[in-house]
């Protein structure tokens, strides 16, 4: 046999197996800084809840990275259902959330990752009853990355719950929040 073939035939199955690796994503912690931002809002009684997290026509929200496979940011659960628990989680842990308070609407617009930039861009438009034309946040949060792609797919699968903290952050300190809820 000829050593390119040989090659080829090696080459196949490493590449087939190559694409299997899927990265996840560890379970959403919440950030001191968006419970610090929220107290205050918490203090003069006003409440809010993530009654809806939808995602717009076009967005990935199933990312892959390189050819190694696809980068699971919702640990089993949709970016969209993962995205909703953590502003729910930044809502609880700030003593902000309430099953009657102010409901929510975000609609995740762009979600997209760079595995060899190293960064993920996120944006929506979150609204309400009391903003039915809502604000626009967007937030793109830079990671350490690398060459290859068996290092650089775990990078951005955990850097996701920084990216999304940064999110929600943007969404909370952005002037039009508290006339959203």
């Amino acid at each position: 046999m000829r050593l390119s073939f040989r090659m080829a035939l090696l080459a196949v199955p490493m590449l087939v197996l190559a694409g299997c690796d899927t990265s996840v994503t560890p379970a959403y912690q919440t950030s001191p800084q968006n419970t610090i931002t929220l107290q205050p809002v918490a203090a003069t009684g006003k409440r809010a809840k993530v009654q809806q997290f939808l995602v717009a026509e076009g967005v990935n929200t199933q990312p892959t990275c390189r050819l190694a496979g696809p980068i699971d940011v919702g640990g089993g659960q949709t970016a969209a259902q993962a995205l909703q628990e953590a502003m729910t989680a930044e809502f609880l842990a700030a003593g902000f959330y309430s099953d009657r308070g102010t409901p929510l609407t975000v609609t995740l617009t762009n979600m997209k990752v760079d595995t060899f930039s190293g960064y993920w861009d996120l944006a929506a438009v979150v609204q309400s009853p009391k903003l039915p034309a809502g604000y626009t946040v967007t937030t793109r949060y830079e990671y350490k990355t690398s060459f290859s792609a068996y290092s650089a797919c775990p990078n951005a699968a955990l850097a996701f719950n920084r990216a999304a903290s940064a999110f929600i952050n943007q969404i909370v300190t952005n002037p039009s929040f508290r006339s959203a809820i």
